[in-house]
């Protein structure tokens, strides 16, 4: 009798993992990270963040910005893959006393064929 309690027992304390295990393997996956900090020198910002879905869509982002004695300046970087298309963008900003600049690299790639796919495209 012990032992049928303890098997009945096991069975319901891991049905919830079985379950669980079952939803992560088709769950979209998240990683963010976010720090800032401010001392009698400056002060910084920075964000990184990144993920997946089950659907081969994937995304980077990360960005920093900072400020102190000799400038303040800016730069994020966000690169992405979404329904057989991809990206790719980043910037910066400075400005100091020397001068100021400021930048930017774009990319894009299209797969036309998720058009071929989606009936609803033409709509």
């Amino acid at each position: 009798m012990r032992s049928i309690i303890r098997l009945v027992a096991a069975g319901a304390l891991s049905l919830p993992l079985i379950i669980g295990a079952a939803g992560i393997a088709s769950a979209d996956v998240e990683f963010d990270q976010n720090n800032a900090s401010a001392t009698a020198n400056g002060a910084t910002v920075h964000d990184l963040a990144s993920g997946a879905d089950g659907e081969g869509g994937s995304y980077f982002y990360e960005s920093y910005e900072v400020a102190g004695p000799y400038g303040a300046g800016s730069f994020y970087v966000l690169a992405w893959t979404w329904q057989g298309n991809a990206g790719y963008h980043d910037g910066y900003a400075w400005s100091s006393p020397e001068g100021a600049w400021t930048g930017s690299t774009s990319a894009h790639a299209d797969d036309n064929h998720y058009a071929e796919a989606d009936e609803d495209y033409d709509d």
